[in-house]
């Protein structure tokens, strides 16, 4: 499923509330930036951050704000007028809670599920009722995330084992910085450590969460996420999983150039040729890009054996439409 804007504010503004909810004590705009914000510059964020506060503020969510003596700006929900007030909502007011969140506490992807999991049953009987029934099947994440997902807030990095494609099993020092999620699947972004605790400049790759057989933290470290860092760079499309083996040429119909950029993010680049916007792109499997341009509504010009598949999936398509 392609997760859209809206789709993407909604996992921010849930992950935020939890934070907020669940924190023991006022947390920085820094800190904010970085889990919440990690590809904004200062000042997009600034930006960002105030329009989802308006809407925090609408879920019953209220951030306060005062600046400490480093000058840096303090962030906590108000107590006396945040969260409802009884506990438990309308029963239309629960039902339409649980249908705006079940696919979120669904998405394994997303690695707030439990959190909001819970919280939804706390404040609708029917649903913890559900989520009794859910827990009793077993719990639907694995440790490793919440080690992870702690590790990521807290800049503490870890040592894992992961287990790659192939099999091979091999310990790692991680700098956990940032998640994503991809086709149903949550991918951590991470740099390498040295046996002393320091990033390795330019080790930053991208882990398959289900993949890691352990994972450790190692308190005795700390780490700093790089100023430029931004997910989008890692944020792969869903034919890039695997060694991108070769480049794609798609022309991009006339006045579809900012739509296709935005659901490329940071995949691939757009030039003219013959007077027509195309967009370049690596390419790890031939029928996945094939099907996502159809989607997109764009046409691959090379090279011919993506032509030849994109040829055959419209085929497809229109005898099943027969």
């Amino acid at each position: 499923m392609k997760l859209t804007r809206d789709d993407e504010r909604a996992r921010r503004i849930c992950s935020l509330a939890l934070e907020f909810m669940n924190a023991s004590a006022p947390i920085t705009s820094s800190d904010i930036a970085r889990s919440h914000y990690p590809e904004l510059s200062p000042d997009s964020f600034r930006k960002a951050f105030s329009r989802d506060r308006e809407m925090l503020a609408a879920c019953g969510v209220i951030l306060a704000g005062h600046r400490a003596a480093t000058g840096e700006t303090l962030w906590e929900a108000d107590a006396a007028r945040s969260f409802a007030g009884g506990p438990e909502l309308a029963p239309a007011d629960a039902a339409a809670l649980e249908l705006a969140c079940r696919p979120l506490v669904d998405d394994p992807s997303f690695p707030l599920a439990d959190n909001l999991r819970f919280a939804l049953g706390k404040l609708a009987r029917s649903f913890s009722e559900s989520l009794s029934a859910e827990l009793a099947a077993g719990p639907s994440t694995p440790r490793q995330v919440a080690v992870l997902r702690r590790c990521l807030t807290d800049r503490t990095p870890v040592e894992a084992h992961y287990v790659n494609a192939q099999g091979s099993e091999s310990r790692r020092l991680l700098a956990p910085y940032a998640f994503f999620g991809l086709r149903g699947a949550l991918y951590l972004v991470a740099a390498k450590l040295d046996g002393d605790g320091r990033v390795e400049e330019g080790t930053e790759r991208t882990y398959r969460v289900d993949r890691f057989a352990s994972v450790v933290p190692l308190p005795a470290f700390s780490y700093v996420v790089p100023q430029d860092f931004s997910v989008d760079d890692y944020r792969r499309l869903p034919f890039q999983m695997g060694p991108c083996s070769s480049t794609a040429v798609f022309e991009v119909p006339k006045g579809r150039k900012d739509e296709v950029r935005r659901r490329a993010g940071a995949q691939g680049s757009f030039s003219q040729r013959d007077d027509k916007d195309v967009w370049s792109v690596p390419f790890s499997d031939v029928s996945a890009a094939a099907s996502w341009a159809i989607y997109a509504g764009i046409t691959p010009i090379e090279p011919p054996q993506l032509v030849s598949a994109w040829c055959k999936a419209l085929e497809g398509a229109i005898a099943d439409g027969n």
